[in-house]
């Protein structure tokens, strides 16, 4: 069969929401002689995402080469890339996909999150080589919201691809006991809500909560409140078996975040268990959510924490079962694939 179609993805380490899906992409497709995966990772600590160093320069450099021969080694119909959401990020996209512009492959460039419209307005360098990379290329978004700021900011139409997680959804029973156990498993910092949900929380005797993850900022002061508070657990950082075991011991799953988010894979793996969810109105979670959590306000406060409590706890069943219903028709793995490769069929022009 002939290996036409080339995806430059970015495997972890680190894992974070793009590196998990681009795992999941690797592990799907790898034994398909139709695609060729090439690996473009040069970091990894999710602390140095972002970060420039000479290192990561000539790191790139030998990346870029490397990317250019498998590309002139199989001379696919279509390449596949994830856009970066920073300045010298694009730069190394477009320099990675000269030969697929030059030569005119079809190009698919997937948005992982909601970064990207704010530095498309302010830098006229980023603006100037993703319209270069974009100009004839189809453009895959996490929801609905992104389709309309891709629009509306870019002037660019998209295509939606939800994410996704390799699990069968587990049914979650009703609580069966006047204590919730409420969750937060994800990167640790002020921004993402982490002070916010403890000061909420701390020292309640109808709440326990379990706080996981890597931090990025403020770890003493943040491990000093848990310190402060009996109903307050931090268990480190969690590998899959330890996440599941907190996700599935769980009633709720919190995620407080102030930062621009796309479509948490931890809110994904928490409605496969039937968690109801609180969070913010960031990026695509106002839509993963409806019907099925609670959106905290724009300023919310620790009483807009309890309130979603109160209000997941008058109506657990109905927003449970709503959350595994949601996971299923719409975050399952081979739908994810099933939609990616339709995409990326070198004679589908349709989308």
């Amino acid at each position: 069969m002939c290996r036409n179609i080339l995806l430059y993805i970015e495997l972890p380490p680190p894992v974070h929401g793009m590196t998990y899906i681009n795992k999941i992409i690797h592990d799907s497709l790898k034994s398909n002689d139709s695609y060729i995966l090439f690996d473009t990772n040069f970091t990894l600590d999710v602390n140095e995402v972002s970060k420039k160093s000479f290192k990561k320069v000539f790191k790139n450099i030998f990346i870029m080469l490397k990317a250019w021969n498998f590309f002139f080694q199989f001379n696919p119909k279509c390449v596949y890339s994830a856009a970066s959401a920073t300045k010298y990020g694009i730069i190394r996209d477009f320099a990675i996909l000269i030969p697929a512009l030059l030569f005119k492959k079809k190009l698919v460039l997937h948005l992982h999150g909601f970064t990207y419209y704010k530095i498309y307005q302010n830098s006229i360098l980023y603006k100037f080589f993703f319209d270069l990379l974009s100009k004839n290329a189809v453009i895959i978004v996490l929801c609905n919201i992104q389709k309309s700021q891709t629009l509306t900011i870019m002037n660019k139409k998209s295509t939606v691809i939800n994410n996704c997680i390799n699990r069968s959804p587990i049914v979650k029973k009703k609580i069966k006991n006047d204590i919730f156990t409420i969750c937060y498993v994800s990167n640790i910092s002020k921004e993402k809500g982490t002070i916010d949900l403890i000061k909420a929380l701390r020292n309640r005797l109808d709440v326990r909560l379990i706080i996981a993850g890597n931090f990025l900022s403020e770890k003493e002061d943040i491990l000093e409140l848990i310190e402060q508070s009996e109903n307050i657990s931090y268990v480190g950082f969690a590998n899959e078996e330890v996440k599941r075991k907190i996700i599935e011991s769980s009633d709720i799953f919190c995620l407080p975040s102030k930062l621009e988010e796309g479509a948490p894979i931890s809110i994904i793996e928490a409605m496969s268990y039937g968690l109801p969810i609180i969070s913010t109105d960031k990026g695509c979670i106002s839509d993963m959510i409806k019907d099925s959590g609670f959106i905290l306000p724009e300023d919310y406060n620790g009483s807009d924490i309890i309130n979603g409590i109160e209000f997941i706890k008058s109506k657990y069943d109905i927003l449970s079962a709503n959350a595994v219903k949601k996971y299923r028709e719409n975050y399952s793995q081979e739908k994810f694939i099933q939609n990616l490769e339709r995409i990326l069929d070198p004679v589908n022009n349709s989308v």
